[in-house]
């Protein structure tokens, strides 16, 4: 038995790669006619290169899994304290369909686009905040440290065309600089905190916000892409629904609970998406699966309509990160050009100050 260091440390280890390639070989050991404790097993021995590396974290979540399916328990819930609640909402559903290593293969594709998505946001992201870090302290060195050592030479008040930009960094410094950062550490703070906390008519106006908009895309891609795994599993909408609700955020609570209502009202899932969702997803997307509900197969609908919709939005996505990436830049540039343009500027004003 691992120590519970042992346990927390693997648990860390099991990542998003290790998961996906692990679900993979479990599927194709499956689809290959072994039980599922067989497959779990042999990946095991595997894992713990046959039983040299006993201590080898994923072996010893193996071997957990595999003792808690000897004594009894299912797949999922064997495997229950290893993995994110997506994931075990998603496997205890569907473990015991039809085609269990198929769903679980597609399963694992949707948890490649739905990391991509969030791989586009946060590399798009990443650039601007560094180049924002990067020239706000630029400025703040100019204007703490290269204006007052020109002020020795001319008086800031003295300073004129082009310098004025300078003389406005060393004001900033002095008097706004720590405001600003607090201010600005402040605002994100609250942004990230309400992203999913933050419901009412309120928010159904601030989601189109560009952060906000970001997050009911992504809240509404992990939502369809769990529905149609559920569903495809042999669940209801309702009860499919209601498997989602108590994993959910405030923010996706809110609209899992209108769409549940109009459910049990006699609306069918497109319906009562169309109606309660608040254009959550997506308004069109809504129309879609209010179309798409009449059909004979929803699950396989809402599956291909998911994963139409989650290409689509990465490139509206990959698009909008472009645009902020290049705003970005063309703001960089124009902070430096105004730096270098007040330097020289300078430069013949000190000259003219000393001919004088």
């Amino acid at each position: 038995m691992a120590s519970r260091f042992e346990e927390a440390f693997s648990r860390a280890q099991f990542g998003f790669d290790k998961r996906v390639q692990f679900y993979q070989e479990f599927a194709a050991l499956l689809r290959s006619g072994m039980s599922k404790p067989e497959a779990v097993e042999l990946l095991a021995v595997v894992a713990s290169d046959e039983g040299k590396k006993k201590n080898d974290p994923i072996a010893i979540i193996l071997q957990s899994v595999l003792r808690s399916m000897q004594n009894g328990m299912s797949f999922g819930e064997a495997i229950r304290s290893w993995v994110p609640s997506d994931d075990r909402m998603v496997l205890e559903a569907t473990e015991n369909s039809d085609d269990f290593p198929t769903q679980l293969d597609q399963y694992c594709e949707s948890l490649r686009m739905k990391r991509k998505v969030v791989g586009t946001i946060v590399g798009g992201l990443a650039y601007p905040v560094f180049l924002f870090v990067m020239i706000f302290g630029m400025l703040i060195y100019f204007g703490r440290v290269i204006v007052p050592s020109i002020a020795v030479l001319l008086p800031v008040e003295e300073w004129q065309g082009a310098a004025q930009f300078l003389s406005f960094l060393g004001w900033f410094a002095d008097n706004f600089a720590v405001i600003f950062a607090v201010a600005l550490a402040m605002l994100l703070t609250v942004v990230y905190v309400s992203l999913p906390r933050w419901t009412g008519r309120v928010r159904s106006v601030v989601d189109y916000l560009p952060i906000y908009r970001l997050y009911r895309i992504y809240t509404g891609i992990s939502f369809m892409l769990a529905m149609s795994s559920l569903m495809r599993g042999g669940m209801a909408p309702i009860v499919a629904v209601d498997r989602i609700l108590p994993l959910s955020t405030p923010y996706v609570r809110e609209r899992l609970i209108g769409i549940r209502r109009g459910m049990l009202n006699g609306l069918d899932l497109g319906e009562s998406l169309h109606k309660f969702g608040k254009s959550w997803p997506d308004y069109k997307m809504n129309l879609s699966v209010k179309i798409f509900a009449r059909t004979q197969d929803l699950s396989t609908q809402l599956a291909t309509l998911s994963t139409d919709w989650l290409r689509l939005n990465q490139e509206k996505i990959a698009q909008r990160m472009a645009a902020i990436r290049n705003v970005s830049l063309i703001m960089v540039f124009l902070v430096i050009i105004s730096v270098v343009a007040g330097m020289y500027s300078l430069q013949s004003q000190i000259a003219e100050s000393v001919q004088r």
